[in-house]
Order: structure tokens, then sequence, then C-alpha cells
């Protein structure tokens, strides 16, 4: 009796892995697919530093099956790697369908890929004998440039309102020309948590800067950013990613401003108001902190759109690659509306839902 239920455990322990084994297969076999259809059809060799990955692999799930696999299916056949600043996971919900796109830096074209239903219920023999890009019930080859599309408004609108790259038209169209334009590995790994390029998140990126360099953390053990986000946009995401502030770790607190208080603080400080951010001491029980003005006014009026008459699909794109001149000079659109320091009650009071923020340090 003892024999057969040791049998039956070891029995158990070798079946379970080679079945889990079987189903990683299935989405090692579409990442490498994947690869191999984008490196056809955009003429790449493995590891090619002109060639940028992107994909929702790892975050979707499939008939309640996780698919981190294709990643390394995607590694091992394209030789493209996050650690080499050319493979990304962008975020999206788990219920969204599972989608890869590859995008040429020198030639400007992209190659985006959603699998077939089919693929998935598909034996290994079945698998083993269909050609890599039968796998595939959507594969757009559509340039992704976006001073081509610019230039050929026919082809940015076909790529857009005809949903060539599923729906991704924006994110994928703006992560792949930051990209191209040098954007640096925390900065794509921000707007990939974002899950696109916009004013905002790269916004939140020059903050971060400008916070770095006047309110620089300097007891790493013990102090910590937190961020009041109000008035909140797109640069909360920032925040998250880079500096680890999240709601859930009590760093992260984030409130809308009304209309009017935001264009009274407009109206007295001369810029629009961007949230609250305290390098807080836990050891210490205080902290110092800044109020934030970001002018989004003098950028758009820089970069071109201010006054927009081109295409709708256009102008957050020509102003994210716009925005880039800025990240290293964020003091030419940041400002600081007030230095305070603090202590726990008057923290508590800041981010204590029903205050408001600014009225809390006497700017209202």
């Amino acid at each position: 009796m003892k024999r057969t239920i040791i049998f039956l455990i070891a029995f158990c322990c070798l079946v379970i892995p080679l079945s889990a084994t079987a189903e990683d297969d299935l989405m090692y076999d579409l990442g490498s697919r994947a690869a191999e259809v984008g490196m056809d059809l955009l003429k790449f060799e493995p590891g090619a530093d002109n060639i940028l990955a992107l994909t929702n692999a790892g975050h979707a799930i499939v008939k309640g099956k996780t698919t981190e696999r294709a990643l390394s299916g995607l590694t091992d056949m394209s030789g493209l790697r996050n650690g080499d600043n050319n493979l990304y996971q962008v975020n999206r919900p788990d219920w969204k369908g599972l989608w890869f796109y590859f995008y040429n830096k020198d030639s400007g074209l992209a190659a985006y890929m959603e699998p077939d239903a089919a693929f998935y219920t598909m034996s290994t023999e079945e698998r083993t004998a269909l050609p890599a890009d039968k796998a595939f019930g959507q594969v757009t080859l559509m340039s992704a440039n976006l001073d081509t599309l610019l230039a050929n408004p026919n082809e940015g609108n076909t790529t857009f309102n005809k949903k060539k790259f599923g729906g991704n038209e924006f994110s994928l169209v703006g992560l792949s020309n930051v990209w191209a334009a040098g954007a640096t590995y925390d900065f794509m790994n921000a707007a990939a948590f974002h899950d696109h390029l916009c004013p905002g998140v790269t916004s939140g990126y020059m903050i971060i800067k400008y916070i770095q360099k006047n309110l620089p953390i300097t007891n790493q053990s013990a102090e910590t950013y937190i961020d009041i986000g109000c008035p909140n946009w797109c640069k909360e995401d920032a925040f998250q990613m880079i500096w680890d502030s999240t709601p859930g770790k009590n760093s992260m607190f984030v409130m809308a401003l009304s209309p009017d208080d935001e264009a009274a603080l407009k109206a007295k400080y001369g810029t629009r108001p961007a949230g609250i951010i305290i390098r807080w001491n836990d050891a210490a029980k205080k902290g110092k902190g800044v109020a934030l003005g970001f002018d989004f006014d003098t950028i758009s009026e820089e970069v071109g759109v201010a006054n927009w008459t081109g295409p709708s699909w256009a102008p957050k794109l020509v102003q994210d690659i716009g925005m880039m001149d800025y990240i290293d000079k964020p003091e030419s659109v940041i400002t600081t509306l007030k230095e305070f320091d603090i202590d726990e009650a008057n923290l508590t009071k800041l981010k204590t839902a029903g205050n408001n923020p600014y009225k809390v340090l006497g700017m209202l």
C-alpha cells in the first residue's frame, strides 16, 4: 500500500510538470513565430539594434493561461531583450487579446500581429506543420514613422481610423517614435507601464528629474517621495514606476482639483498647478515639500500644436516627441510655487480626503 502511494505521488509530480511544459510550449512557439514573421517582414537579423519589439505578452491571459512564455520564444528567436532596451511589455488588462509588434527605426516600417484563435487549440503536430505566419489572424505591415505619417495624411488616417494595429495605434506609434528618438530605459519603462506615451507621462518624468535635482533623497534607508497628486494626470504613473510611489504603499494620494481652484492657482502663480511632492523621512517623522507648477502652454506653442490644424490623431504625438527636447531642462517649464517643511500631523491633513491640499498650505 505504502509503495502504491509513493508511486502515485511520484507519477503526479512527473505528469504535472510535463502538462505545464506542453502548455508553455504553445506560448513559446507563438512568441518565436511572431519573431520569425517580424524578422521576415522587416528584414532584420537576431539582435539588430535598429529594431524595437513591443507586446502585451505576460499581461494577457488566454483561455485561462498566462502568456509569459511567449516572451521567451520571442527573445530566443529575435535576439531582442528588455535588458538591451529593445523589448518592452506594454501594460494592458489581462482580458485584452495577445499581440506582437516590431518596429524598424531605419525604414520606419512596423509589423503587427494578433494570433488566430484556432492556433490555441491545435495539437503539437498541427502547429509543427503550420507555416509561421499562419498562426496569426491579423498581420499588418505599415509605416509607423511619425514624420512619414504626417507627410502622407491619407496613410496616417488609414493606420489610425482603420485600426491597422488592432486599436493600439496611438500607443505603438508613440512608443516607437520616442524610442527611435533615443528615449532612455527608465523613460520607456514608465511609458510602457502607462501603456502609451503622452505629454502627461512625459511631464511626470520631467518632474522626477526636477525633484531629484532640487529635493534629492539624502538618506536612502529612511526617506521616500510622497506624491499628493492634485490635480492628477498621467504624471502619476511615472512616479509609480520610477519612484515606487504607489497608493498601496501610502506614498501616493490622488485627488481632483476643481476647475475654479485650478484657475485661481493659475491666476495667482502664472502657471498650471502640477501637484505636491514631499521628501518624507519616516524615521524622523518629518519632511520637506514643494508645490509645483507646469507650463504646458509654452511647450504647446514651441512644438507647434497650440493651434493645430492637422490630422486629429497627430497633435499629442507631435507634442510627445517635441517634449523630448525638454527632458534635460525641466526647469524651463517647471517652477516651485511654494516650499514648506512638514510634520506628521500636517502630512495627514494634506492627504486626507475632503481636504484641499492647497488650502492646507495656505496657497488658496
